[in-house]
């Protein structure tokens, strides 16, 4: 075993990401740089959840992985033994629940359990019934952001509502592109998703349409005013300008061709468009 193979099978890269949402949640509730005991929990809460999913999720898809070939997954190619993905979800999961007792708040803790129930049962049973299974990935990506807010503060600014909508759109997308890539296994499996329901081009129009939502979210603080940060700034309107250009680029590709290699391709270079929304909101805030 290498520190490779438990990166991969925790996509420890989509845990660093709901960290670092939380953090701006945080700060922008804040309006500075919150305190190092919220950084610390902010951060480390988020990680752990991610981690005891999707480290469940690798558990429990290894059949429907071996039929679709994801070779990028540690158990099909048996990098890791079979049941320690199981064990490291049954500690994390647990602990993440415990740290979020630390904030000694009732909404950020409520969140922490829900989403952690919601985990699970998108492993279990929700990641079979389509839209349901979309729907929750979607709150699982927006869910961080909120979750920072409220860490400092009870109102929910509406700057993050948009920013969570922008990241619920994303997340829904990405989760019909794992769908598309994942065609062959589920329908083996018995598995209904939309591309299962409705082919790959209908799939393709979906994502689009979701992903160029997110796009038009991340701008529409620039020319409605929602938060004084954001409000005609062109140091936040030059990168939110660009990640918009950037999904309509993406997004004009798998219109194209939804072939498994560039929907593969797509549905990574689709996370570097997360990431450049999260960096946009940080650039919009500090300068």
């Amino acid at each position: 075993m290498h520190l490779r193979d438990w990166y991969d099978l925790t996509r420890l890269d989509h845990g660093f990401l709901w960290g670092i949402a939380v953090l701006v949640g945080e700060g922008l509730a804040y309006r500075g740089f919150p305190p190092l005991s919220y950084v610390i929990l902010g951060f480390t809460v988020p990680v752990l959840i991610e981690v005891g999913i999707f480290a469940m999720n690798d558990y429990l898809d290894v059949e429907s992985d071996v039929l679709n070939n994801r070779t990028d997954r540690p158990l099909t190619r048996h990098a890791i033994p079979q049941q320690y993905p199981l064990y490291l979800s049954l500690a994390v999961l647990p602990l993440s629940v415990v740290l979020g007792l630390f904030t000694g708040l009732s909404k950020p803790f409520f969140i922490v359990v829900v989403f952690v129930i919601l985990g699970v049962l998108y492993n279990i049973r929700l990641k079979g019934i389509p839209m349901v299974k979309n729907v929750v990935m979607g709150l699982c990506i927006a869910a961080p952001l909120i979750w920072g807010n409220l860490v400092i503060r009870e109102e929910i600014l509406p700057v993050i509502i948009v920013f969570a909508a922008a990241a619920f759109t994303s997340g829904f997308g990405r989760e019909v592109l794992k769908d598309m890539m994942d065609t062959v296994g589920d329908k083996a499996t018995g598995c209904t998703t939309l591309p299962v329901l409705f082919g790959l081009k209908s799939s393709a129009v979906v994502v689009s349409l979701l992903f160029l939502a997110a796009g038009f979210f991340i701008l529409l603080p620039s020319f409605y005013y929602l938060d004084t940060l954001y409000y005609r700034d062109v140091y936040y309107l030059i990168p939110a300008g660009a990640t918009f250009g950037i999904v309509c680029f993406y997004m004009h590709s798998l219109l194209k061709d939804t072939s498994y290699e560039n929907v593969k391709r797509l549905r990574k270079r689709t996370l570097n468009i997360l990431e450049m929304g999260i960096l946009t909101f940080v650039l919009g805030a500090i300068l």
